[in-house]
């Protein structure tokens, strides 16, 4: 952007001539540096100096020397074009409406399902939102929800209290699968009956970690007949793939989990009735930000587009107050 100011005759552009002719003392050089011919410098100096009355400079056979009133102006001209480009950036920010920031803390399995499809839709209609992305377990987005440290969460599968202190919205429902050690008995069976897991020792989630997962979990086995016994609690998702595949035990896990790397597990359908959990985003229910709400509908459209045929099963219950989180 130029900014040309005018006083009487002269302009900033004498004042960028004379600053850069003054530090260099010689005309050649301040010619080479501001891309202008010698006698278009020159010109402009000696227009500046019949305007301002004075000499600038004195001829000397060794190059140019300031007078005093050269020196005295130098700090004058300095001042005034550092104003000029402050008043000009000043302006620009009036100019151009700041970017907006919308934080979004997820994890991994909905990376690929739905967000990552979701944030190409959004960013066709919103290209100077900028979204920043942020792994983490869903007990870690609660807290961070919480505290404005992001702005969505997609958490998978929800504990019940997320809905009285958040508004949730229901994104899809994906069926629980088993994860087994690939030399399991079972691990070659095309499906399994849940049922058939009651002897093993099922790995389980740190609460704080995965709230409510192990409820989802608990809740599943027992409509098959039985209650699972947890032998280990893991923080993360990779934890929990490598102690099944070590052996460790087995659990149960959403569909999308698979899309993780499970080198030495594996992913077993369950027989119908499957049990299935829901998978939810949640954001603070005052939040009002028109964009969050347009990337939201992204990421329920996505999901939509990707939920299967419903097949005839048990669901985990999840309860709630009022039903809003009933798929």
């Amino acid at each position: 952007m130029r900014f040309s100011y005018t006083c009487g005759r002269m302009e900033l552009r004498h004042l960028r001539y004379f600053v850069t002719v003054a530090e260099e003392l010689n005309i050649s050089r301040a010619s080479a540096r501001l891309r202008i011919s010698q006698p278009a410098v020159s010109r402009q100096l000696r227009d500046l100096e019949e305007e301002l009355g004075v000499e600038l400079f004195r001829r000397e056979k060794s190059g140019l020397k300031l007078t005093p009133a050269g020196d005295t102006f130098l700090a004058h001209a300095r001042d005034l074009l550092r104003r000029s480009g402050d008043a000009v950036k000043q302006m620009e920010s009036f100019g151009k409406r700041a970017k907006e920031i919308l934080t979004v803390g997820y994890i991994a399995p909905v990376l690929a399902s739905i967000l990552t499809p979701a944030l190409r839709r959004f960013s066709q209609h919103h290209s100077d939102t900028e979204v920043a992305l942020r792994e983490m377990p869903p007990g870690e987005q609660l807290k961070a929800l919480r505290e404005g440290g992001i702005d969505l969460a997609l958490l998978g599968n929800p504990c019940p209290e997320v809905e009285r202190e958040f508004a949730v919205t229901v994104l899809t429902r994906i069926p629980f699968q088993a994860v087994l050690p690939d030399n399991h008995l079972l691990a070659l069976r095309k499906r399994i009956a849940l049922s058939e897991l009651e002897q093993e020792t099922f790995i389980g989630f740190a609460e704080e970690k995965f709230p409510g997962r192990n409820t989802a979990i608990c809740a599943a086995c027992q409509t098959a007949g039985f209650t699972p016994r947890f032998g280990h609690h893991v923080e993360n998702l990779t934890a929990l793939l490598a102690l099944a595949a070590a052996g460790k035990g087995v659990t149960l896990a959403p569909a999308e989990v698979s899309q993780l790397p499970h080198p030495q597990a594996v992913f077993v359908p369950l027989a119908p009735p499957v049990p299935s959990v829901i998978s939810v985003a949640g954001r603070r229910k005052h939040d009002t930000n028109p964009l969050l709400r347009e990337l939201l509908d992204c990421c329920r459209n996505r999901a939509a587009t990707k939920r299967p045929r419903r097949r005839a099963g048990r669901a985990s219950p999840i309860p709630t107050k009022d039903g809003s989180m009933r798929a």
